[in-house]
This record gives C-alpha cells, sequence and structure tokens, in this order.
C-alpha cells in the first residue's frame, strides 16, 4: 500500500507541483457535495442551495447542525469541537479526518470517486478559476441575484409586514432603510428583506430574515441572496460615510443595532452583517472613517474577540476605539447595542460626541 501511495506522489511531482495543484483543486470544486458526504458515510439532515448541515461525522457529535460544508467554496467547519481546525477544512481535510488516510491516499481517494478525468478538464477549470479570481480582484463586479434591483425593490416595499414593529422599531425607521416583504424562500419560509448597498449606494444583495418566532437554527434567520459577497460592504455606509470627517464611525454587527442607534439619534453607524471586520471592511473604513471609528460588538464571547482582532488589525492604521457592553438579560445572555436603551447607548457612547 505504501509503494502506491509514494508511486502516486511521484507522479504528481514529475509533472510539477504547479500541474498537480491545478488538478487537486479542479477535483476539490467538481466533486458532487452531497456524493462526497454519502460516500464518507455522511448522513445529510438538512440542505439548501448553498450548504449542507448535519452532526459532525469526525467526533460524532449529536448536534444535527454542527457541522456545515459549503457547496460554493467546498469547505467544511464543525461549530462545536472545531474539528476542521485539526485537520484542514477543505475536501480533502474532511477525505483525512473521517477516513484516516494520510494526504496523498485521501487525494487518490477524490480521484476514485471522480472517475476518469481527462487534460481538457483541467485545463478549462483552469481558465475559469483565472476568470473567476479576475472578476473578484473588482469589488465593483457584483454576481446580483435576478430579483436585486430598484424595480423590484419598491415592489417588495409595499409587502412589508408587522414583524419588525412587533419587536419595538418605528415605521418611519423602516422606510428610511428601505425594508420589503414578500419574500418566499426554496423552504416556503416567509422572509422580510432588507436591502443591502454598497458605499456607492448601489443596491447589492438582500438579507431576507425569517419571520417565524422561536426559529431554532441561529444561521438560517437570516441569508443573503447569491452572489454577494459581504467581505467588501458595510451595511449603511453609503450614508454614515458623510459623517466620516466629523465624527467617528460607530461600527457594530447586525442591521437592527443600526436602526435601533438611528432612532436614538445616532446615524454614523454600520454594520459588519456578522462579528469581525474584514480585511476588504477595513480598506472601506480607512477610507472614510477620518475621525476613526468605535467598535460596538454584541456583548458575547464572538463579540469581544472581533473587537480585540479588529483594534490588533487596524492599529496605526486609523484611530479605533473600543466599546465592551456590559448589560445582560434576566437569563443571562449578554446584550447588542438593539437591545439598549438610549440611556445606555449614550452613556457608553458620550466620549465620542
Amino acid at each position: 500500500m505504501m509503494a502506491t501511495k509514494t508511486k502516486s506522489y511521484h507522479n504528481y511531482k514529475d509533472k510539477g507541483w504547479e500541474d498537480f495543484k491545478d488538478k487537486l483543486d479542479y477535483l476539490k470544486t467538481s466533486v458532487d457535495p452531497r456524493y462526497l458526504l454519502e460516500n464518507l458515510g455522511v448522513s445529510v439532515e438538512h440542505e439548501t442551495y448553498k450548504e449542507i448541515r448535519c452532526g459532525c461525522p469526525v467526533h460524532h457529535g449529536d448536534n444535527k447542525t454542527a457541522f456545515r460544508f459549503n457547496k460554493d467554496t467546498r469547505t467544511w467547519v464543525c461549530f462545536t469541537h472545531k474539528c476542521h481546525e485539526a485537520h484542514g477544512n477543505d475536501v480533502i481535510g474532511l477525505i483525512k479526518a473521517i477516513t484516516g488516510r494520510d494526504f496523498i491516499a485521501s487525494v487518490d481517494y477524490l480521484k476514485f470517486l471522480m472517475g476518469d478525468t481527462n487534460e481538457i478538464d483541467y485545463v478549462e477549470a483552469k481558465r475559469k478559476r483565472e476568470i473567476s479570481n479576475f472578476i473578484q480582484s473588482y469589488d465593483t463586479v457584483i454576481l446580483k441575484h435576478k430579483s436585486v434591483n430598484e424595480n423590484s425593490l419598491n415592489k417588495f416595499k409595499t409587502l412589508r409586514t408587522g414583524y419588525f414593529l412587533s419587536k419595538g422599531y418605528k415605521n418611519s425607521t423602516l422606510d428610511y432603510f428601505e425594508i420589503g416583504g414578500g419574500w418566499v424562500d426554496s423552504q416556503d419560509v416567509a422572509r422580510e428583506i432588507i436591502p443591502i448597498r454598497d458605499h456607492h449606494g448601489s443596491l447589492v444583495a438582500y438579507s431576507l430574515r425569517d419571520t417565524r418566532d422561536n426559529v431554532e437554527d441561529d444561521d438560517f434567520k437570516y441569508i443573503l441572496t447569491p452572489g454577494f459577497d459581504k467581505q467588501n460592504c458595510l451595511y449603511n455606509l453609503d450614508k454614515a460615510k458623510k459623517y466620516g470627517d466629523v465624527l467617528p464611525i460607530i461600527v457594530v454587527e447586525g442591521f437592527k443595532s443600526v436602526w435601533r442607534l438611528y432612532e436614538y439619534g445616532i446615524k454614523n453607524v454600520v454594520a459588519t452583517i456578522g462579528a469581525g471586520i474584514t480585511e476588504g471592511q477595513q480598506l472601506l473604513l480607512c477610507r472614510y472613517a477620518l475621525k476613526g471609528i468605535v467598535v460596538m460588538s454584541d456583548n458575547d464571547k464572538a463579540g469581544v474577540e472581533a473587537t480585540i482582532k479588529a483594534c490588533n488589525a487596524l492599529s496605526g492604521k486609523l484611530d479605533i476605539c473600543p466599546v465592551f457592553i456590559q448589560e445582560v438579560d434576566e437569563n443571562g445572555k449578554g446584550l447588542d447595542p438593539s437591545d439598549l436603551t438610549q440611556q445606555q447607548v449614550y452613556e457608553y457612547l458620550k466620549t465620542y460626541f
């Protein structure tokens, strides 16, 4: 067995490492995700157009949504035990983790699953990948969902329900942020529509909020329209940027925190659409936040870690001030900015006004 593995490795190396890497990338991006997982003995619990969720097949956990396989990137994550960190989060890492094979044996296993391929397949895949990389290098090129346009948004706005009103937000606030409704996803779940515009004000995506109460899976409360990369976008920056030369820009995690602070009269607020500030978002802040930023993340572990990382990443690039929310609810769960009263918010931010 070892001789076969060694021979396979040298066959790849004889053709050059770049050739081997290109072909391996082709195998990883071409294999059908469900076919791969089923051959690895994984029982799929939940599947959408973008991802597959189930219990982690590596540590055999009983949380049925702890394992996520991203169909677009062909990467996987174990949210409970972080198994992907030990084995690698790509297809080969998954095969290694489940089967116990080494790297080369895992590559051979993937080749076996894919069957016969030819040189034309590899060359064409490489060409498409180079074109894709070229396109992605320009943040102004975004492949939008067909319903993400101004005409459709105007229609969706007339279909807004009372969902966010029931959460304590004013009609005037929902009008200002152009909230709509009437979206039904592939699982027949009704969702409210939150339009996302880039820093120029162009409509680039929708975030779609599940309107059902007591949704168990937090990861599916909000979904983004296909083709949108939030790495290079900050929610509400198109409006908040005009304050950047007189006030620090306040950075929060979610849409509702932006809305709540707006209702409190604070308009220089943007959201990262999740914990952490990406490299693309950092560049935007360096461009527009001339008076620096105030990072006001949620009061949880992810929020604290994201704030610390942001301070380290942006140190020396612009003035950055962290705010650590202390308040918790009756169950001891940390609050986010949208949960705070106006008095509490102004107490945290009084230094920056």
